[in-house]
């Protein structure tokens, strides 16, 4: 087995990895969800449509070119290949993208509302805010037009009545920020049902930039 090839089977077990822990949270439900990862050929690898991400093998991974077309497995890839592949147009830094339907961020999308309060310190620092982008037909060119104006300033974005989308240099950096956006939205939610949460001012928002950069 060469180095090569080796790494593309570690990925899939990190995309495997990744795809369990999204199930495990709730992220995902049925065939809900895709995760994407840059392989080391400069192609990619992406979870197949319609399967559950919770009971993926590494065998059931898909490496595509990219234009999305399939080099290797079997199966079509993810009915949002071309959401993943406007995010790695658009950020050529970025290793991996993951969409899930967290709930309570989900719920945020189907209200329309974005996560852009300051209120937590770790929210701030290690995921900034998350816009929303507007509604797009799932699974259409509508998608990757949506999103590509929002890219290059965030780092997570809501997807309008469908759900969640981050990317990252690596998968746990990108699973990472789905969990804070999660996170992020719950708290909003519990904050507004006890009166609202007190945003963080300017100057201490740049106190945590300055300590943590």
């Amino acid at each position: 087995m060469t180095t090569e090839t080796l790494k593309i089977k570690r990925l899939k077990g990190e995309i495997v990895r990744v795809c369990r822990r999204l199930d495990f949270l709730g992220f995902v439900p049925a065939t809900d969800g895709n995760v994407s990862a840059r392989s080391g050929r400069g192609w990619l690898l992406i979870t197949p449509s319609m399967l559950p991400k919770g009971s993926l093998s590494t065998r059931q991974i898909l490496e595509v070119d990219l234009e999305g077309r399939v080099l290797s497995g079997q199966g079509r890839p993810s009915s949002e290949i071309k959401m993943h592949l406007e995010v790695y147009r658009h950020r050529p830094e970025v290793g991996a993208v993951i969409h899930a339907h967290p709930p309570a961020a989900t719920a945020f999308a189907a209200c329309r509302l974005p996560l852009d309060i300051p209120i937590l310190p770790e929210a701030v620092v290690m995921l900034g805010p998350v816009p929303l982008a507007k509604y797009a037909t799932p699974s259409t060119e509508e998608v990757p037009r949506s999103i590509a104006h929002l890219l290059r300033k965030y780092n997570a974005i809501l997807l309008a009545n469908h759900g969640v989308l981050t990317y990252g240099k690596t998968l746990p950096e990108a699973l990472e920020r789905m969990e804070r956006t999660e996170h992020l939205a719950r708290v909003i939610l519990i904050a507004r049902l006890l009166g609202g949460a007190k945003s963080l001012k300017r100057a201490q928002r740049a106190a945590l930039e300055k300590l943590f950069s």
